[in-house]
């Protein structure tokens, strides 16, 4: 999660998915871990077992499949903004922005609890927006009170 706050009465965060590796360590990983695996197939088939090389080689498509869902969904965010004006909930998921206008003075933040965890949800009227997908429990707590916090005082 990374936030911007400001001195003003801005108040700016935006939250992406965990991504520890990037693109070019994620590829190295790949090559590197499909020569392991062919090297240890042909090891196996120099000595007669040549049938390990089709499991070796659908080891390698799952493992190149999970990469690839994993590298789709990379670029998701949620990003908030509050200024005077409005309340901004842009969410990105895959290729498709959403993005959520809300009057500070009529926004709502609630918490309702959902299985194990938590969801925050802006309301405005008769729309929502659910926010802090990308956060831990302690970071969505945080969020809907420093965003209830923030909107209340757009209130008075």
């Amino acid at each position: 999660m990374s936030a911007v706050l400001s001195q003003s009465s801005e108040f700016s965060i935006e939250a992406r998915r965990n991504c520890s590796m990037s693109p070019r360590a994620l590829l190295t990983f790949f090559l590197v871990t499909c020569a392991l695996s062919l090297a240890i197939a042909a090891a196996w088939a120099a000595v007669g077992v040549w049938w390990v090389f089709p499991f070796a080689g659908l080891e390698i498509s799952a493992l190149g499949l999970a990469f690839i869902a994993y590298g789709r969904r990379v670029g998701d965010f949620e990003r908030i903004h509050l200024d005077d004006e409005r309340l901004l909930v842009e969410v990105c998921e895959k290729t498709r922005v959403s993005r959520y206008e809300f009057a500070p003075a009529w926004a709502k933040v609630e918490t309702r609890k959902v299985g194990f965890g938590s969801e925050v949800v802006v309301r405005c009227r008769d729309r929502q927006v659910t926010v802090g997908r990308y956060l831990d429990e302690k970071g969505r707590a945080k969020l809907a009170r420093d965003l209830a916090g923030r909107l209340r005082e757009r209130r008075f």
